[in-house]
């Protein structure tokens, strides 16, 4: 049998020298770069053009980029600049070196700190009802053990907002109504040694349902609306002030901002 002879010019790529093969891989990875950029360019991907306008994260761990309020007073004790551990678009985790008014030098140098969005509740009226009602959602969340709670309209208040401009839109979107008046029921801290942000309670009176061509409260674009990736099943009723009454009395509103908004309210219409 007659041997097939086999060129003599070509080289298999693994003899190649270093310089040659460190050559060819930064080609290839230069490639496959492009190739991605002009894929995203293609497809007009905000989120990509986003992402590269953003800043590097200053924390050990990042999801994302966190633009709600920052904690850090030397009034409240915050001492030198804190470490961020972890942050997304939803809060940033940190570790303060606190010292206590009246500790004398005693330093707490590992308090965990949490930042989080402010955020409204606000109790609606009913306008359509001839009595005096009130809308609830009858509403499943991930941390309530797998229950049902009775819950309000709420929502986290998007960077840039106002707090009772987020309670009117909050509204707006949820259960589609307008309030002629929304009175302020109070800012509390959510944890006093964590902090979680502060929550700001409303009740909204005077409503009614908007119709096509009615003015709305301006809506935000979805891609920058921290909360709009925020889901959950609920169901809408309304409840008279002695239902709401009786319901918070047996612990039906499972989160403590719902039971402090509805309560707050209730004595407001006293």
């Amino acid at each position: 049998m007659v041997g097939i002879a086999r060129p003599t010019n070509i080289i298999p790529p693994y003899h190649l020298n270093n310089r040659d093969g460190r050559r060819n891989l930064v080609l290839a990875c230069v490639l496959v770069m492009l190739g991605f950029l002009l894929n995203e360019l293609t497809r007009g991907s905000d989120n990509w053009l986003q992402n590269m306008r953003r800043k590097p994260s200053e924390c050990r761990t990042s999801f994302g980029h966190y633009r709600g309020h920052i904690y850090n007073t030397e009034e409240g004790g915050t001492i030198g600049t804190p470490t961020c551990l972890v942050e997304s678009k939803w809060m940033k985790v940190q570790q303060h070196s606190v010292k206590l008014k009246g500790s004398n030098d005693n330093v707490i140098h590992d308090w965990l700190w949490i930042d989080y969005h402010d955020r409204v509740n606000v109790l609606v009226q009913d306008g359509s009802s001839s009595d005096r009602r009130f809308f609830i959602f009858h509403q499943t969340k991930y941390a309530l053990e797998g229950r049902t709670s009775l819950a309000i309209v709420g929502g986290i208040i998007e960077p840039g907002e106002s707090p009772e401009h987020t309670a009117k839109r909050e509204v707006e979107e949820e259960l589609g109504r307008s309030c002629k008046t929304f009175e302020f029921l109070g800012r509390f801290r959510t944890d006093v040694n964590r902090g979680m942000g502060w929550v700001n309670s409303f009740i909204a009176l005077d409503c009614k349902k908007i119709k096509r061509g009615d003015k709305k409260v301006n809506e935000l674009e979805t891609h920058e609306e921290v909360g709009a990736a925020d889901t959950e099943r609920q169901e809408l009723s309304s409840m008279t002030v002695d239902q709401l009454r009786s319901a918070v009395k047996n612990g039906e509103f499972l989160e403590v901002q719902w039971s402090n908004t509805v309560a707050l309210a209730l004595l407001h219409m006293i």
